[in-house]
């Protein structure tokens, strides 16, 4: 699954940003509908950069030791599941997971 927004934040040079994922909960009695859409791309796929006009500033790449974002897509999608499912890395991925 390709986090978009994480892919234009590499590709622009963190000209567009991406956003912290978050869900609000309907309240009790209301309904949500959800219709998720998955697309993965071959794991080592690199993101390319966009070449931006000159006058579009953009402040480069930034260290988030929490939050790396890499330039290829695999390292992305592992680093997403390490994170989302650390019982599950825990058994299949013991050497990287925390």
């Amino acid at each position: 699954m390709a986090n978009i927004g994480e892919l234009l934040e590499v590709a622009t040079d963190v000209y567009l940003n991406a956003t912290v994922h978050r869900v609000i909960s309907p309240l009790i009695g209301e309904d949500r509908i959800t219709i998720p859409f998955f697309f993965g791309p071959a794991f080592d796929a690199t993101i390319p950069l966009l070449a931006l006009p000159d006058e579009l500033e953009t402040p480069g790449i930034m260290a988030e030791p929490e939050n790396p974002i890499f330039t290829t897509y695999g390292e992305n999608a592992l680093k997403s599941r390490l994170r989302t499912h650390p019982d599950v890395a825990a058994i299949h991925y013991s050497d990287l997971a925390k």
